[in-house]
């Protein structure tokens, strides 16, 4: 005859056997992790720090293009005096525009070889060695000059104030947005 077989119980009278404290300490860490895995990662504060940062120094930036920009064409418009100068030198700068140009003209005091001065970053475009050009110089400090043009009408804005003026709020905004995103997250993970 045949060998007897185990009766196996019905599904409805099962019973699952409990559950260790370690074991339920190893599940409930897998959901924790879990979890983690699924929140989006918090901004760091060094990120923050650094955006906050480049904000500042770009602002700084285009301070230092408007500011001594505005104030000497104030100067020259108040005291300066125009006069005919020779473009002594007129090099191009590593990215083809305008480079230092150097002007001779008769001064206060004698003749003075001096570089122009930029505005916002810029120097006058077009100025060819050995032709003349009009320029306005202060005539308590000879060095402070520019050409007569841009003291009558400067450029509004220039490339170097644009960039600057635009990435300010652009570094500011996202700081300013990774900031919020950090306390909402932290306010919902706790």
């Amino acid at each position: 005859m045949g060998k007897k077989q185990k009766r196996r119980p019905r599904r409805e009278n099962w019973t699952r056997p409990p559950v260790s404290a370690e074991k339920r300490a190893a599940e409930e860490e897998v959901q924790r992790l879990k979890a983690a895995i699924r929140q989006p990662p918090l901004p760091q504060r060094r990120l923050i720090a650094a955006l906050f940062t480049l904000a500042v120094i770009t602002f700084a930036a285009f301070l230092v293009f408007v500011l001594p920009a505005r104030s000497l064409v104030n100067d020259l418009r108040s005291r300066g005096v125009s006069v005919a100068a020779e473009v002594v030198s007129a090099p191009k700068n590593k990215y083809g525009g305008a480079g230092n140009v150097k002007v001779r003209f008769a001064g206060p005091d004698g003749e003075v070889d001096t570089e122009l001065n930029d505005w916002g970053g810029e120097r006058p475009e077009g100025l060819r060695e050995g032709t003349a050009v009009l320029v306005t110089y202060d005539p308590r400090e000879p060095t402070r000059v520019l050409t007569t043009d841009w003291v009558e009408d400067p450029s509004t804005v220039t490339l170097p104030m644009f960039v600057t003026a635009v990435l300010t709020p652009l570094l500011l905004g996202g700081a300013v947005a990774l900031v919020v995103r950090r306390r909402k997250l932290l306010k919902t993970r706790s």
